[in-house]
């Protein structure tokens, strides 16, 4: 009798059918799970039987390459997903309902039912989320806050903003994310919160940070802006936090974010904050002393609805562009001359970093533009604790976090987004092997 596996397009279950589809398992093996979410990656699979992934899922490019750019904006957003976009603007332009609306709960809806959480909030940016998620969860002036310090200024600027203390904490050097063995002895008398990050799309070790946040009594708001896609994200987190800005895996055409919770008064504080203060339902009544204007606008949340349609196709191509490289570029980690991700199903694969070894990494990122014309990039150029700024001068000086400065000297990461073709790929290799060598 043959089992029948739900792929319910999250990073697991992605993981999956990756490896039976390459072993040519048949398709009544699974079933793709009937949701919006996974409305294209259904309709790629129903098509026919038998699948070459490379040939079948991937783009390919038959003209001549001139380049290979590392994530241009026009490529993040494909030609059906414009036009599904124009039809639904049309249907909303003539509301004149660009703010507020039936589009914003929908979305909340299809995010809540998505992530099996019970509360979703959709904000305008993921920075708003962050802010809101720490100030609902009663953030105070001074508290401080554990989190690593190779993420985007966003993470660091919410808890500066709300009045919190940046407590920065070393990476595990694998998979770039806090390392939840040294998180312990960080805290304080001071220490509220946790802020773990899963940062290029690699979910952190999210069971240890939550039985250190009890045994602390400390408040875990998960930073997944990166993340969307991951199994069980939120399951260990008080608080999720979301970005849909248009490099993300899934983005709106602009900013947008979202918070998600189990938790009700947590939810409830939330949508006081994220809209002045008023309390839900009651615009110009006040339930607590200030709020933000965050609120994602219904026309957002209109282009959100179109585009999460194609959130599992998308985080299914990235998964195979990523064990392309993953399988490639094994020669040269076996040669001790590049580190590469491991292929793993709590990965969404936002971005794809390896480590040049050596003290090489500045002259392959020079070489791969100057000899083959691929673009490569970092991410992020300066760690929080070593930008030029006041702070930073006055309280993180004698800050040394030596697995994340490392990393940082060592890190690049290599083009990977859906629309990505393989035979581009195949000149980001090609160079790689050509430069390292």
């Amino acid at each position: 009798m043959k089992t029948i596996v739900q792929v319910t397009g999250k990073s697991d279950t992605n993981l999956w059918l990756l490896k039976n589809l390459s072993s040519k398992l048949q398709g009544d093996h699974f079933e793709i799970q009937d949701s919006i979410v996974n409305q294209k990656l259904h309709a790629t699979f129903c098509s026919e039987k038998d699948f070459d992934l490379e040939k079948d899922i991937l783009n390919h490019k038959s003209e001549p390459l001139d380049k290979v750019p590392f994530m241009p904006v026009n490529r993040l957003i494909s030609e059906d997903e414009v036009n599904d976009i124009l039809e639904t603007l049309s249907n909303v332009l003539p509301t004149g309902q660009y703010t507020s609306g039936p589009y914003l709960t929908e979305f909340e809806d299809v995010l809540s039912s998505y992530l099996q959480k019970k509360y979703v909030i959709a904000t305008s940016s993921g920075t708003d989320a962050l802010m809101i998620s720490l100030l609902a969860s009663g953030l105070k002036q001074g508290d401080e806050v554990i989190m690593p310090a190779n993420s985007f200024a966003a993470t660091e600027n919410a808890v500066l903003a709300t009045g919190g203390v940046p407590v920065y904490v070393d990476i595990h050097p694998h998979t770039y994310c806090i390392d939840s063995n040294r998180i312990e002895s960080a805290i304080t008398g001071k220490t509220k919160f946790i802020l773990p990050v899963h940062i290029y799309g690699k979910h952190a070790d999210m069971l240890s940070i939550r039985n250190i946040a009890d045994q602390f009594n400390l408040k875990v708001v998960e930073d997944a802006c990166q993340a969307i896609g991951i199994a069980n994200l939120g399951e260990k987190a008080d608080i999720t936090t979301l970005s849909f800005n248009p490099y993300k895996n899934i983005g709106v055409c602009g900013k947008g974010g979202a918070i998600a919770t189990d938790n009700k008064e947590l939810a409830e504080k939330c949508i006081q904050y994220s809209y002045h203060g008023f309390a839900a339902g009651k615009k110009n009544v006040k339930a607590i002393d200030y709020g933000l204007n965050s609120k994602m606008d219904n026309l957002q949340a209109a282009i959100g609805l179109q585009r999460i349609k194609y959130l599992s196709l998308n985080n299914f191509k990235r998964l195979l562009l990523a064990n392309r490289y993953i399988t490639k570029l094994s020669t040269l980690q076996n040669e001790g001359l590049i580190e590469i991700p491991e292929l793993n199903g709590d990965n969404v694969w936002h971005l794809f970093p390896i480590k040049i070894k050596n003290d090489r990494r500045d002259h392959v990122m020079k070489a791969m533009k100057e000899k083959f014309n691929v673009e490569t990039d970092l991410f992020y150029p300066v760690l929080a604790h070593k930008q030029d700024t006041d702070l930073v001068k006055v309280n993180y000086q004698e800050v040394h976090l030596p697995k994340t400065e490392l990393a940082h000297r060592e890190i690049v990461h290599l083009p990977l987004y859906p629309d990505l073709a393989v035979e581009e790929q195949n000149l980001v290799l090609e160079g790689l092997y050509h430069v390292i060598k």
